[in-house]
């Protein structure tokens, strides 16, 4: 049985965002199942319109038997780019009993679908967190990831809220290459105003990653549910 870590979020609902392999839909996973494991009734919301191949909803039936609420299209919309979820969003968005994590599409067209539920957010408890892993194109420097940052909240309306660094190599990832993109996120909180929530790690660094940080930030240590196409069966 895999042990799921309580992460505490100031918000009831939450947006995760960022561009493409970041690993926000990653990070959404197991920060629904770290509010589930708490014991709040959790829907994770799937609005990746960009990434086919590393959606939410590839993982649906696992996640349920796990104790999530998984919100995704469901036979033949599965893949289709617009998700048909608008009523059962609304609920969650509304309903104040719920803890809500969306996981939003990696880049401005994606955060277009998120933009239609704007009015309503306006109302509720909620942030929207960018996810920065400085090893990825385009988000390599304080700068990209600032201007990044900058088109995704244009494109959904919505202003970001926190900031998560998600730096990592694959398997190749030290504890040096984690604490040198977290340097890198810090400098984008002290230019913009929005602060680092966390930094996260693949579990198995996590020790490591903890000693080297000592208290310079949260982490926040994740499991894997997601598999590239070409491993699954």
């Amino acid at each position: 049985m895999v042990e799921i870590i309580s992460m505490p979020l100031q918000k009831r609902i939450s947006i995760i965002t960022g561009n493409l392999g970041s690993g926000k839909t990653e990070i959404a996973i197991n920060l629904a199942l770290s509010m589930a494991h708490q014991g709040k009734k959790t829907y994770l919301v799937d609005l990746d319109i960009i990434n086919p191949y590393f959606r939410t909803r590839l993982v649906r039936d696992k996640l349920e038997e796990m104790g999530l609420n998984v919100l995704t299209p469901i036979g033949d919309l599965s893949f289709a780019d617009l998700p048909a979820l608008s009523p059962a969003i609304k609920g969650v968005i509304e309903n104040r009993q719920h803890t809500g994590i969306f996981d939003v599409g990696g880049d401005d067209v994606g955060a277009v679908a998120l933009g239609r539920y704007r009015d309503l957010l306006a109302h509720e408890d909620f942030s929207m967190i960018f996810v920065a892993n400085t090893c990825r194109p385009f988000t390599g420097d304080t700068e990209g990831i600032i201007k990044y940052l900058s088109s995704i909240e244009k494109a959904s309306g919505l202003k970001a809220g926190g900031l998560v660094c998600n730096t990592n190599l694959g398997m190749e990832t030290s504890p040096e290459t984690v604490l040198e993109g977290y340097r890198t996120v810090s400098s984008v909180a002290e230019q913009t105003g929005i602060p680092v929530l966390f930094t996260v790690v693949k579990r198995d660094i996590y020790s490591n990653v903890k000693e080297l940080f000592g208290d310079k930030s949260l982490i926040f240590p994740i499991d894997t549910y997601m598999e590239p196409p070409w491993k699954r069966k």
